[in-house]
């Protein structure tokens, strides 16, 4: 040993001669103090060195470092209380070393190990349940719910959210055979999914309800050894499905009850969806029933095809048209539509397509054209009273003038009162077709 080292305790002595067992000293930044020659040889280490140099963890394996830190730290944390680890080296010939670790007293500044070196087998067991240790810590980490039975249907393997969601205990599956805790009743979907994967040694996916707070999507891999599930919550996505299906049946529901034709048409001018009364109309007008994914172009007249497509890409384009046109009954009688084309998005605003409205304003249309009718004879009767009848009225306004030149030379009251009494009614006849005239222009 290479003068300069500290002096080894005397209860460690001896280990640090011997031929079986590795021993070393660890300072509290991890480097080797002392190491002894069993060990030096293991991991080729340089004697000619100064130990302090030389970090503890340099050949070991980088998955097994952050556990050697970590049981080093408690080493001090915790003095006098031993601490244990397996740590994998990787040398000329890989090494594994099961070391135990303490300290001498509390105000000491390093560490004693000893270990001794793991078989093949033994290291190999080792890897083994590290593996299974660290595939169990991912299993309780992930948020996916999972457990395992062998082939005869016990528990092997069950993950913390499946305790959570079972509401057992992993200690109390574990080694129980599954039919027990969980009833094989038809009415529940996992009972058929797992006898099929376990009859046909196929995977096989399912959805299970869990009430009342859980929805699951259940996949079930069959293996020589037995049955492993991996379920994952989808209670978020179930709730708004059926919240947006529950939207649905009450949109349908109100189209249903329109007596508007409202149909969903794709950018390709396929049918998305349809209304009740839109399916009438096809039946009525093109002898045909209507179906989702249909060729809208089947169902528009041939007339009016023309118009249909530059409405349409109109609406395509993001543009709102409304249209009043006449359109021909099968008996040949002609009605009045309001059709109405816009375009329809998503809430993430992508165009889905275009929604087509067609609504019956016969009556209403028919209602204007009396209304219409009706204001023509009016302005027809304005006229003939303001021409007709204007033009005598001004020829007894004139006559009516001559005469006042004359009343000054007539001294007989009657007749005085005659022509003041026809003065005044032709006058307020003026006034009556004058305000009819002015009445028709507004």
């Amino acid at each position: 040993m290479k003068s300069g080292y500290p002096i080894i305790p005397i209860a460690a002595d001896p280990l640090s001669q011997s031929a079986h067992f590795l021993f070393a000293q660890i300072d509290a930044q991890g480097n080797f103090i002392y190491a002894n020659a069993p060990l030096t040889a293991l991991l080729s280490l340089s004697l000619d060195e100064n130990p302090s140099q030389i970090p503890a963890d340099q050949c070991m394996h980088h998955s097994d470092r952050a556990l050697f830190r970590e049981k080093l730290a408690l080493c001090f944390s915790q003095p006098g209380i031993p601490q244990h680890c397996t740590i994998a080296y990787q040398t000329t010939h890989p090494v594994t070393i099961q070391w135990e670790m303490i300290t001498g007293n509390d105000t000491a500044d390093w560490i004693q190990a000893i270990g001794y070196r793991l078989s093949t087998e033994a290291a190999d067991i080792h890897k083994a349940r590290q593996k299974t240790e660290l595939f169990i810590s991912y299993l309780d980490a992930i948020t996916d719910g999972f457990f395992a039975v062998d082939r005869n249907w016990t528990f092997i393997r069950v993950n913390s959210l499946f305790e959570k969601v079972s509401g057992y205990r992993q200690e109390e599956m574990l080694g129980r055979n599954f039919w027990e805790l969980f009833p094989d009743v038809s009415e529940q979907p996992y009972a058929a999914a797992m006898r099929k994967a376990y009859e046909t040694s196929e995977t096989v996916s399912f959805e299970q309800p869990w009430p009342p707070a859980y929805h699951f999507t259940v996949s079930v891999f069959p293996s020589r050894e037995g049955l492993a599930c991996y379920f994952l919550d989808i209670s978020a996505q179930k709730k708004h499905q059926l919240a947006l299906e529950d939207s649905q049946v009450k949109l349908k529901a109100i189209l249903d009850s329109t007596t508007d034709v409202n149909v969903l048409i794709s950018a390709d001018k396929k049918v998305l969806n349809f209304n009740q009364m839109a399916a009438q109309y096809a039946r009525i007008y093109f002898n045909r029933s209507i179906a989702v994914g249909d060729d809208f172009i089947q169902f528009v007249m041939p007339e009016t095809l023309e118009a249909f497509l530059n409405h349409f890409n109109q609406a395509l384009n993001g543009e709102k048209t409304t249209i009043e046109r006449p359109l021909p009954m099968p008996n040949g009688d002609m009605f009045w539509f309001e059709l109405l084309y816009y375009p329809v998005y998503s809430e993430a605003g992508q165009l889905l397509g275009v929604a087509m409205n067609i609504t019956n304003i016969d009556g209403r249309k028919k209602t204007e054209m009396k209304l219409l009718q009706q204001y023509d004879k009016l302005r027809e009767i304005a006229y003939l009273q303001s021409h007709e009848a204007r033009a005598p009225l001004s020829n007894i306004l004139g006559l009516l003038n001559v005469l006042m030149l004359y009343k000054e030379k007539y001294n007989d009251p009657e007749f005085l009162q005659i022509i003041d009494y026809l003065n005044n009614s032709a006058h307020r006849l003026d006034e009556v077709i004058q305000r009819i005239v002015l009445t028709t222009r507004d």
